[in-house]
């Protein structure tokens, strides 16, 4: 008997899983956004004896541009994972969970690279 069984995955969990990556991609665009206000943090740029490490024009633009590159690969990649995992009848929810907190965490890294 080779009897195939269709695993269709819960209402609940696509909603819950795109719910995430929706708030994902809103923190994402107004982080983005908000990133480029970083530049305000060379105010202090020749005007003290230890500069900080954003004095360097290339330290700086090499930072923010890895930040919205980041931004951007987990934006691409989180559905693509949430369909694939739907798709397969697994849960999709760990994935979008896991793209806000990849989206948290390269925040909190560009703020600590921005301030060193």
């Amino acid at each position: 008997m080779n009897q195939s069984v269709e695993h269709r995955p819960r209402p609940v969990d696509r909603t819950v899983s795109w719910s995430l990556y929706v708030v994902q991609l809103l923190a994402s665009v107004l982080l983005g956004l908000l990133a480029v206000t970083s530049i305000f943090m060379t105010d202090s740029c020749g005007s003290v004896d230890d500069e900080p490490a954003v004095c360097n024009i290339g330290y700086f633009g090499s930072t923010l541009f890895g930040y919205w590159f980041v931004l951007v690969v987990l934006a691409v990649v989180v559905p693509l994972a949430v369909v694939r995992t739907t798709h397969s009848g697994r849960a999709s929810w760990p994935w979008a969970l896991l793209g806000l907190a990849a989206t948290a965490a390269a925040t909190v890294l560009f703020v600590v690279l921005m301030t060193r």
